[in-house]
């Protein structure tokens, strides 16, 4: 952090640099001819465009959508912040295609109504914290469509209204946001406090901005090269045990605050690589791991007929993707086509099609390129971040496959009390889920969304993580690893001790997929006596028949069987079954909406307990293939499972004696006739004819 904190001396140098004044009333401007734009609509992306429009049907579609938004702001002036932005963006490249000069009028207009405002921020009641807060998310997003538009008009303008933009775009969003953010002289935010998408998207909005500025204030490319460099340090920031705060970046990519956050995060990041590169026409400053970014969205996605979705932990919501970043990594020359197929999966959401962006359009795959993307995803079947604590695994790529979804890492902001959970995709339904959220003003977000009754974990007494963590963070991770991935079984384990050790000693759970069945094994040992409790978020309907939970939507459906401590009863009541297992329902919330109850289910042991064990199989279910069958199997000092499917039978045993109760001798048990201290062993073999 030395280059974020040694910056005093930069920033009174930085002083020193005159700047442009504007014009006494009255006065003439000197008229100096312009350079042609050098950001997104610089000359040849335009032609490009243009080349694109002539030849290509779709490119022309989107071309005309991008047209009638720019006539639309000429007949009605936009309204709000982000229309403006937008507004600004298509009538820059509406001028730059056609050549028309109502388009530059119109982007002048609203450029000098930006430029006059006296304060730029959106939010107002940070100015109201203690230090005050100059710069906002809202800024980040203005900075940038300013400089983008600015730039693209900048040689149609009077000396006089660029001075006036400049100064506007400086005062307004550039100098705050490097106060704020950036400078030392009166920096108040660092790294180890706001250095997660707040940070990224503001700064680098500024980086857009200033890189725009150059030609008329040579302080732009000192601020453009301070942000440069600082993007470095943000994107490589290993975190602090300090402020219990985790890296930014996985060194596989995976962002520390979910899939929605590491969009607004990273799409910033390469807006203004982009923007450097189109200006300085050399690469920004090498950024290590960066490459990573593309694989971690493509494994928390989920591809269906009806369009893909994204794992929802956390405050992420399905519809989140990494859409505008993988743009910008094809922009950049990356032309992987695993890109345009994802992009393409979100695309039924407006929201979500990056190439409806104006600064998109000269990047625009050609229809050579987007028939490539027809292709499968080659990635794995399996993907885990150990850094972050998450788990991928699928069936196989194919649209409305089975994919299991696991979190085990770090709480806080973003992220909720969730280590340990759970999400279960099949037939393109969600069948096994998370509870989602609310509005964040919401009294419901903190009382329960976050909270973990709203996620499949195990609860002693109700409790697994403490409510303090999602402010104060987590101090100790939830992890997963020990991943074994081959054609017949794969396996993972997910510690999540450490965020909830107030309660548990030991919280592990090992995820065994064995053909259609997937095997959830938790190993459980509580401070103190209580009443443990498996927790099951589902879609669709749930209903009892006899001893499994089928859950089923539409044509999509799961078979819940818990097998260990016990069984559920087969039939009758519970009286007669004292020592089986309870089925427990409980009021949750529907996600997004709190005032619509939505039913979650509990299996409980009988009894209290400190040491608890439970193996359940969940089954997806494919019409017209019965699943395999399973049998509760346990002998001395273990229990397991058999799994018959129509060739291979498997057995899974799991060793009572070493879940850590024994210290200073061997946990041997013997298992399929094998004397072992392993913890787990699966035998498979063919099926005997």
């Amino acid at each position: 952090m030395d280059t974020m904190i040694r910056t005093a001396m930069a920033a009174a140098a930085l002083t020193m640099v005159p700047t442009l004044a504007l014009l006494p009333a009255g006065a003439q401007a000197q008229e100096v001819a312009a350079a042609p734009p050098s950001l997104a609509f610089k000359p040849a992306n335009i032609a490009r465009v243009k080349q694109l429009i002539a030849s290509d049907p779709e490119a022309r579609t989107r071309w005309n959508a991008l047209r009638k938004t720019a006539d639309r702001a000429l007949s009605s002036p936009p309204r709000g912040d982000r229309e403006i932005d937008s507004a600004l963006e298509a009538l820059a490249l509406a001028f730059r295609v056609t050549g028309q000069a109502k388009y530059a009028q119109g982007a002048r207009t609203i450029l000098l109504q930006r430029a006059a405002r006296t304060d730029w921020l959106t939010d107002a009641p940070l100015a109201r914290r203690d230090p005050p807060w100059k710069s906002d998310l809202g800024m980040g997003y203005a900075a940038a469509s300013t400089g983008i538009a600015y730039d693209a008009v900048r040689d149609t303008l009077s000396q006089a209204d660029r001075q006036t933009i400049v100064q506007g775009l400086i005062r307004g969003a550039i100098l705050p946001i490097m106060d704020d953010w950036i400078d030392g002289a009166k920096r108040i935010h660092a790294l180890d406090t706001m250095g997660h998408n707040w940070w990224a998207h503001i700064v680098f909005g500024a980086g857009v901005a200033a890189l725009a500025v150059r030609p008329d204030d040579p302080r732009g490319l000192e601020w453009a090269r301070r942000i440069d460099e600082a993007s470095v340090e943000w994107f490589e920031f290993p975190g602090t045990r300090i402020g219990t705060k985790p890296p930014t970046f996985g060194r596989d990519g995976a962002y520390s605050e979910t899939v929605s956050y590491a969009e607004l995060a990273l799409h910033s990041l390469m807006l203004f690589r982009r923007s450097w590169t189109e200006a300085m026409g050399t690469a920004p400053s090498p950024i290590k791991g960066l490459d990573k970014i593309a694989g971690y969205f493509l494994a928390t996605s989920y591809p269906r007929s009806e369009g893909w979705v994204s794992l929802n932990f956390g405050d992420s919501r399905p519809p989140s993707c990494g859409c505008h970043t993988l743009a910008d990594l094809w922009a950049l020359g990356d032309h992987n086509p695993e890109y345009l197929k994802y992009i393409a999966g979100f695309s039924g959401v407006p929201a979500k099609d990056a190439w409806k962006d104006a600064t998109n359009l000269p990047y625009f795959p050609d229809a050579p390129a987007r028939a490539s993307a027809s292709s499968s995803i080659g990635a794995s079947r399996t993907y885990v971040s150990r850094d972050q604590g998450l788990l991928t695994m699928r069936s196989d790529w194919s649209p409305d496959a089975t994919l299991l979804g696991v979190k085990s890492g770090f709480t806080w902001n973003h992220n909720h009390a969730d280590a340990g959970s759970f999400i279960l995709y099949h037939k393109g339904h969600t069948l096994i889920a998370d509870s989602g959220h609310s509005g964040y003003s919401t009294p419901e977000y903190d009382g329960y969304y976050r909270q973990s009754e709203a996620h499949n974990v195990v609860t002693i007494d109700g409790h697994a993580e403490p409510a303090s963590d999602l402010y104060d963070g987590s101090a100790s991770m939830g992890t997963i690893d020990h991943v074994l991935d081959t054609p017949n079984i794969r396996y993972a384990w997910a510690d999540a001790t450490g965020p909830t050790s107030r309660y548990f000693q030991r919280n592990y759970r090992n995820i065994l997929w064995v053909g259609d069945t997937i095997l959830l094994v938790d190993d459980l040992r509580s401070r103190d006596a209580g009443q443990f409790e498996w927790l099951l978020h589902h879609g669709g309907t749930a209903t009892r028949k006899g001893r499994t939970v089928e859950i089923r939507d539409g044509d999509a459906g799961v078979d819940v069987t818990p097998l260990f401590p016990a069984a559920l009863p087969d039939g009758g009541l519970p009286t007669d079954y004292p020592y089986a297992l309870r089925l427990v329902s409980h009021e949750g919330l529907a996600d997004e909406d709190p005032k619509i109850k939505q039913a979650y289910l509990g299996f409980q042991p009988v009894g209290k307990s400190d040491r608890e064990k439970f193996l359940v199989a969940l089954q997806p279910r494919s019409e017209g293939k019965p699943a395999s069958r399973i049998e509760r199997i346990e002998g001395t000092n273990w229990i397991g499972v058999r799994i018959t499917g129509i060739d291979r039978i498997t057995e899974v045993y799991f060793n009572l004696l070493a879940d850590g109760r024994l210290r200073h001798r061997n946990a041997n048990a013997t298992m399929a006739g094998i004397d072992t201290d392993a913890y787990i062993l699966a035998v498979s073999h063919p099926m005997r004819s």
